[in-house]
């Protein structure tokens, strides 16, 4: 501007005035293409953003479906309807705390165990025509409310938490439990027959003409029935006062009530695994000695190379199917501590030398031979020289026995005014049975 604006006519005025609208509008409009600009990229990246999320969830629900016990665990497991109409909030964090102070626990044998891990067991159901897997919450909510019992259990405990707590210790506790094929029971008003299935293999594929038409195959489910028996497990609590109010006596009623039923169970199973008529077994040339006797230099403890050679003989014809109605895949071995203290005994001051694929845990376990996981299963058979004992079992656990809950586990409290204490019962329907006893196999003694 070479004029003061008082200096200007009046068409210099209005040029200048022009020039002045012309400038604002401009700055305007590159404001808003700003604006606009600023704008689409957001909603570029939102959208980029949101496929991304859809991405992971569809990933992460693939994984989760894949390998189901990386899922996200809720710390309490989902619960129904909330009966009674005391505050549940004190039983909720003394339900977590418990989790919290006993994270860390053991088995019946000493192995090491995370009672977190209950939870994340899987059973197995039949609803709806198909069969699913169902976590440890349903174990809770496949019966109707007890509503009507002369003493309900939501009067003292919503949604009964301290069964929870009881039965997801035992499932981590036990030792065999872990072996077996697990399912509940949806239809227990049906009667006390439940069934496992485990479906067939295919045939093998088969040549075909010029033209010709294939047959139609499809997968066969094998039933094997259980029958539920009710069991029951009863304590007396005399002191009151620390009963309602302090925990430390809550606490040792709940291990030693979760460590009775494991035993129990555990118990069970193995019976079932050692009374069942296996589908291959090995007799060893001899009876084992149980005290090791080595003469000369080496290798003469017959007893731990009978053992060791009869339990890959057993592994290799169940893989092939020797003598069964297909092949198995063995992948757990049970024996006793002092069976297993066969495979630890020395020659030249030294494990055997061909022995590099049995292992160890740091306490000394037997945890490993060959392609087998072991289990020291102190309720097995102890080392004997009586002819014609059982003194290790090898299973293929995806089908050797199978462990069925036919209702929710319930736990009562009942005042007794004329003794001032509480008898505590606890209830649970249970069955367990061999399944398919190709899947079993039984290493004995001579005759």
């Amino acid at each position: 501007m070479t004029k003061e604006i008082e200096e200007m006519s009046p068409e210099e005025l209005k040029a200048y005035e022009e020039n002045l609208d012309k400038e604002i509008k401009l700055r305007d409009l590159k404001t808003k293409q700003v604006a606009l600009d600023e704008a689409k990229d957001k909603e570029i990246q939102e959208a980029k953003d949101a496929a991304f999320e859809e991405q992971k969830t569809a990933a992460l629900e693939a994984i989760y479906k894949e390998r189901p016990e990386l899922a996200p665990q809720p710390k309490i497991p989902e619960t129904g309807e909330v009966k009674g109409n005391r505050d549940e909030n004190g039983l909720v964090e003394y339900y977590n705390n418990y989790y919290k102070r006993n994270e860390d626990s053991e088995t019946r044998s000493q192995y090491k165990v995370k009672l977190s891990d209950g939870a994340k067991t899987r059973f197995q159901v039949y609803e709806g025509g198909k069969y699913g897997e169902v976590g440890m919450g349903r174990l809770f909510s496949n019966t109707d409310s007890d509503s009507g019992c002369a003493d309900e259990v939501g009067a003292w405990s919503p949604e009964d938490v301290y069964s929870k707590i009881v039965w997801e210790t035992f499932v981590c506790t036990a030792d065999l439990f872990r072996i077996a094929v697990k399912g509940i029971a949806i239809n227990p008003g049906d009667g006390l027959g439940v069934q496992i299935r485990a479906f067939s293999a295919f045939g093998a594929p088969s040549a075909k003409a010029a033209c010709e038409c294939g047959s139609c195959a499809s997968l066969l489910f094998k039933t094997y029935p259980l029958t539920l028996v009710q069991y029951n497990l009863e304590a007396i609590v005399c002191d009151k006062d620390i009963w309602d109010v302090g925990s430390i006596l809550m606490d040792a009623y709940l291990v030693a009530m979760s460590n009775s039923w494991a035993k129990f169970f555990d118990a069970q199973i193995y019976s079932e695994l050692e009374t069942a008529t296996p589908g291959t077994s090995e007799q060893l040339p001899v009876d084992l000695r149980c005290t090791p006797l080595i003469s000369g230099s080496c290798c003469t403890d017959t007893s731990l190379i009978n053992l060791y050679n009869a339990v890959h003989n057993v592994v290799a014809n169940m893989r092939e199917g020797a003598g069964l109605s297909k092949p198995m895949n063995p992948d757990y071995l049970i024996l006793s501590p002092t069976v297993a203290a066969i495979f630890k005994r020395m020659q030249t001051a030294r494990p055997m030398p061909w022995m590099g694929d049995t292992a160890f845990d740091d306490e000394g376990r037997l945890k490993k031979l060959g392609s087998l996981k072991v289990i020291e299963y102190c309720g097995a058979n102890s080392c004997t020289d009586t002819a014609d004992e059982v003194v290790a079992i090898i299973i293929d656990s995806r089908r050797a026995v199978g462990a069925v809950f036919g209702e929710r586990p319930k736990t009562y409290k009942f005042f007794q005014s004329n003794c001032n204490s509480y008898r505590i019962d606890q209830w649970g329907y249970f069955a367990v049975g061999e399944l398919d006893t190709d899947a079993i196999a039984h290493i004995i003694n001579a005759s």
